[in-house]
């Protein structure tokens, strides 16, 4: 699933800032929203932009904020990809409102890096807390990159990017949130559709 899947997403997102901005928006949707909601959710947004009823609260920020920055940040992560540096795309994506170090470690992991998303599914897996990998607002840049670094170590120790992302497909797979999709592979394609549809 990874390797067809992820991969397709990440040659398309790392062709251009304005793909990199929709797998942003992609992912600024799958806050306290289940996956199957999120194509739908991306079609209003194509349609409306940011007076989508589905960019509510901080999720508005973040998709304003990438799309004014977006050259910027695409520049940083496509350098991340280039060296494999997982951090520095993680420590340039979180400066996106609504994207803590779990989400944006989401996208930096569908543009290719060996990173995962560590979300509530996966922290309950672990038996973790919902707030774990959670940063202060007043933490110092050091020690940003320092937490991002040993989250970044975290998620490869515990299997890595293609684990993590076949290993959660099956997980929510056929859920309350996703009755709709009722495998682990239907899980992972929809991840397509929703971003580039």
């Amino acid at each position: 699933m990874y390797n067809r899947d992820c991969k397709k997403i990440a040659k398309f997102a790392m062709k251009n800032p304005d793909n990199l901005a929709r797998l942003a928006t992609f992912v600024l949707t799958t806050i306290q929203a289940g996956l199957a909601t999120t194509h739908n959710q991306m079609l209003d947004i194509d349609k409306m932009g940011a007076d989508s009823r589905y960019l509510w609260g901080n999720k508005r920020d973040g998709y304003l904020y990438m799309q004014e920055h977006k050259r910027v940040i695409y520049a940083a992560v496509k350098e991340a990809v280039k060296t494999g540096d997982a951090v520095a795309a993680i420590d340039v994506l979180t400066n996106v409102p609504n994207l803590g170090v779990v989400k944006a470690a989401f996208v930096a992991q569908m543009c290719g890096l060996d990173v995962a998303c560590l979300d509530s599914h996966n922290l309950t897996r672990l038996g973790l807390s919902q707030s774990h990998f959670k940063l202060s607002k007043t933490i110092s840049p050091a020690t940003k990159r320092k937490k991002i670094a040993e989250y970044v170590e975290y998620t490869r120790d515990t299997g890595g990017a293609e684990y993590w992302w076949n290993t959660w497909c099956d997980y929510v797979a056929g859920n309350r949130a996703n009755k709709s999709l009722t495998t682990g592979d239907a899980v992972s394609k929809f991840h397509v559709t929703a971003v580039m549809a």
